[in-house]
């Protein structure tokens, strides 16, 4: 599963951090990984090890065929579940990031 991402992924070289940014308040959610941006809500200095691997998934795709692949599974899981957030939760991207997060420390 991560074997095929590039973790060694550096801020400020390989990716930005916008600190105290309105997009996670306006989802509600506290950090969002886009392109090569975490957008956080707080400006809190960690990096929660879910979104890290967001960034790699998206070094590794590019950010259309992520951003596609969100859609469609959106879309599938939504006829299932008729709710976003079990739809959102069975996106494969986000369960290999939560089971990425559950190994422990990067």
């Amino acid at each position: 599963m991560k074997a095929g991402y590039n973790l060694d992924l550096k801020e400020g070289v390989d990716f930005r951090v916008r600190r105290g940014h309105w997009l996670p308040r306006k989802l509600s959610v506290d950090c969002i990984a886009f392109g090569k941006t975490l957008y956080f809500r707080s400006t809190d200095e960690g990096i929660p090890k879910h979104e890290f691997l967001h960034l790699a998934q998206f070094h590794k795709y590019g950010a259309a065929r992520v951003v596609l692949h969100y859609l469609f599974h959106l879309a599938r899981n939504f006829c299932r579940y008729r709710n976003f957030r079990d739809s959102f939760c069975e996106v494969p991207f986000e369960r290999e990031a939560r089971e990425f997060e559950a190994e422990g420390p990067r």
